[in-house]
């Protein structure tokens, strides 16, 4: 007698089911429809990544505490792709010379990190990503950031929902100039203020002091960070300006204690918060990352980029109250008035998929009573009955689930009934 074994999922990991198929498909066909509108171009790349390629260019917490790494066979370190981007630049600088500039181009990849599972973060997702490349100005920026916005009114979300949180690189390296600190701590002191949210006031003054900030210099980076005023500084004002122009500036925050945690982005960096709060993390962030494609050995080129997954969309539409009902859709059951008619129901079901209708089979022996309750069941718009004395006369029965009507039709005539 054969041993059972239960088999569990992995910790932080997702089935999915299809009623949850039905909502990934739902919110990434929008990304698609949305992306596709503004000219972006669907890109995929490997699984796997060489860990070098993610190890100089992502950040200390995501290459040493959330990439599952391994060795091959052949003894390469390899890394399962924590992110996205550093695949796009290598990408772009493997074929640079034959790309038509600018890049416009948009993935859906599934995504791994070895992080604590919790709220709105898993160790596996599905990540939108849109990216355009060649775009010195900020143009590029005001453009993402445009498809995105657009997204989210697609999903359901907007001014009540949602803000934009904005800063910028080069404006918290001149207030760190201002402030008097080398500027060779400034990516330590990045990563704190990254954390600033998460971490006690006390806690990010020990931090700071520790990198080597005195305390002059914390508090007057404490009183700059709580600061909403970047006059004077052009690459906010025009991002502003531009704003006004695609009609999303009100969405539009500065917050200066936005930096993102990668250590490639270089100018405008951005988050799409819960305007309401109820949801204490970003729902999607991105940013500017001028010197990425280089450093991977391509020629310097311009690049931005956001991203969010599909464990935080959900999490946030269903806090809401917009998270969609999203039904299966069928066209046709095939229904039959016993076995004998099998053969009859198999030829009109192969016709009616041939003319593009989604459509059922009933396969297994149960009476006309149980096939039309599945029929309801498996949401079909019609069901199409096949009983002998309707065959004799070259007819079938349809019936519309909707209304409850039944009515004969002639096969001849039946793709064309239903359609209408």
């Amino acid at each position: 007698m054969a041993t059972k074994v239960t088999i569990k999922n992995l910790e932080g990991t997702r089935d999915f089911y299809p009623d949850k198929m039905r909502w990934r498909n739902w919110l990434f066909n929008l990304c698609r429809e949305v992306s596709e509108r503004y000219g972006y171009e669907e890109f995929d790349g490997p699984f796997l990544e060489s860990f070098e390629l993610f190890a100089a260019k992502s950040g200390e917490e995501l290459v040493n505490e959330q990439t599952y790494t391994f060795e091959t066979k052949g003894g390469d370190k390899v890394a399962i792709r924590p992110e996205m981007t550093p695949t796009l630049a290598r990408m772009v600088a493997a074929k640079q010379n034959e790309l038509r500039k600018p890049i416009r181009w948009y993935t859906i990849p599934n995504i791994w990190r070895h992080e604590r599972a919790q709220r709105g973060r898993k160790r596996e997702f599905y990540q939108y990503n849109v990216d355009i490349l060649g775009v010195d100005s900020i143009d590029a920026d005001a453009e993402i950031m445009a498809v995105v916005i657009d997204i989210m009114r697609a999903v359901g979300l907007d001014k009540q929902d949602i803000k934009v949180r904005v800063s910028n690189r080069y404006y918290l390296e001149e207030l760190l100039n201002s402030l008097g600190v080398d500027l060779s701590l400034k990516e330590q002191v990045y990563r704190w203020i990254d954390r600033i949210e998460k971490i006690k006031p006390e806690a990010f003054r020990a931090n700071l002091l520790e990198v080597g900030l005195n305390e002059q210099q914390v508090e007057g980076l404490e009183a700059r960070l709580r600061s909403r005023d970047f006059s004077g500084f052009k690459p906010l004002e025009e991002f502003w300006e531009k704003a006004k122009q695609y009609g999303y500036a009100e969405l539009l925050e500065f917050d200066p204690s936005i930096v993102r945690g990668l250590l490639y982005y270089t100018g405008t960096v951005f988050e799409v918060w819960d305007a309401t709060k109820r949801f204490t993390r970003a729902i999607m962030g991105g940013g500017r990352y001028d010197n990425l494609v280089n450093a991977v050995g391509g020629q310097p080129l311009a690049g931005v980029g956001i991203a969010f997954s599909d464990v935080v969309m959900e999490e946030m539409l269903t806090q809401v109250g917009k998270m969609p009902e999203l039904p299966r859709q069928l066209d046709v059951y095939v229904a039959q008035y016993s076995a004998a008619e099998r053969p009859e129901s198999i030829k009109v079901a192969t016709i009616l998929r041939e003319a593009g209708l989604k459509t059922e089979l009933n396969l297994l022996n149960h009476d006309l009573g149980k096939q039309l309750k599945a029929a309801s069941a498996c949401g079909a718009r019609f069901a199409v009955i096949l009983a002998p004395e309707e065959l004799a006369r070259g007819e079938v029965n349809v019936k519309n689930l909707l209304t409850r009507e039944q009515f004969s039709v002639p096969l001849g005539k039946l793709i064309a009934t239903i359609k209408a």
